[in-house]
């Protein structure tokens, strides 16, 4: 007689938890509409909570260092770039006065430039302190969204990308630094800082992602002729960069990524002026 036939196996069952998780996922268009509802009103309590200063007290400039960036800002609107690279302060530094164009890193002035020429562009006439004013304020709702990008980019979460903006949005040590009025080189330079790490991510997200560090390096650009703290960001990048060659991480899109953000930061670096003017002067003795 035949042999025994044996019963069929049945399928294996998928957990509940599963089966329940799949149903309650919600499809992008959704989700994108959420983020957005999420990730606006933190925007918007980024930059309410640094206007408190302009809503109890008015639109003023104060510290010392933002009230010389204003004047300088100022300068720049009426005299145009060209001439505040040339221009030399005898109000400042007695008696010796200041060379401001290899003095100040133009970054700050350029911005508060182009939002006052594009506003006036745009048939929106604004004084040139009213720019300085808001410009911290606006540029921190800005942080916000990169460190939100940037968290994205290290966990694929975007639960962690609302938090990380949410908490960047109150960050005592980002405040201080940030309030409407505090017109200083911080103010737009942890802007570019986030932005340049986020775009670093971002470039290595995908094998043909990399071109985004394209991006980062116009980011970094920007960043060096903010503030000096642009070491940072060559630091990180280049430890990270070799890090992950170490780890045996090495790829195409990493050598392409790095290599494209050196070759377009590193030139538009050398032409800031108070980065070469030490050491053509060091050269001139």
């Amino acid at each position: 007689m035949g042999g025994s036939t044996q019963p069929p196996v049945a399928a294996p069952r998928e957990p509940a938890a599963a089966t329940i998780t799949s149903k309650l996922t919600i499809r992008w268009p959704i989700r994108a509409l959420i983020l957005v509802a999420l990730l606006v009103p933190i925007f918007a309590t980024a930059v309410r909570i640094r206007l408190f200063a302009v809503i109890n007290y008015g639109r003023i400039i104060h510290e010392f260092d933002p009230w010389f960036n204003y004047r300088a800002a100022e300068y720049m609107v009426e005299h145009g770039y060209e001439e505040f690279q040339a221009w030399y302060d005898d109000k400042v530094w007695y008696p010796l006065g200041r060379h401001v164009g290899s003095t100040t890193y133009p970054g700050l002035q350029l911005t508060a430039y182009a939002i006052h020429t594009a506003l006036h562009w745009a048939q929106f006439p604004v004084s040139v302190k009213d720019v300085c004013v808001f410009i911290p304020a606006a540029f921190g709702g800005v942080t916000s969204m990169f460190v939100g990008g940037l968290a994205h980019e290290a966990t694929g979460s975007l639960a962690a990308a609302v938090a990380a903006a949410g908490l960047m949005a109150v960050l005592p040590a980002h405040l201080m630094r940030s309030v409407a009025g505090g017109f200083d080189n911080e103010s737009i330079a942890i802007a570019a800082l986030c932005c340049c790490f986020y775009l670093w991510a971002r470039a290595l997200r995908t094998p043909s992602s990399w071109p985004a560090a394209l991006a980062c390096g116009v980011a970094y650009a920007y960043m060096v002729s903010a503030w000096g703290g642009y070491i940072l960001v060559v630091n990180v990048i280049g430890i990270h960069a070799a890090a992950l060659m170490l780890l045996g991480r090495f790829s195409t899109k990493l050598w392409r990524a790095y290599s494209l953000w050196y070759l377009l930061g590193t030139p538009a670096k050398v032409r800031v002026a108070v980065l070469v003017a030490p050491q053509l002067a060091t050269r001139g003795s």
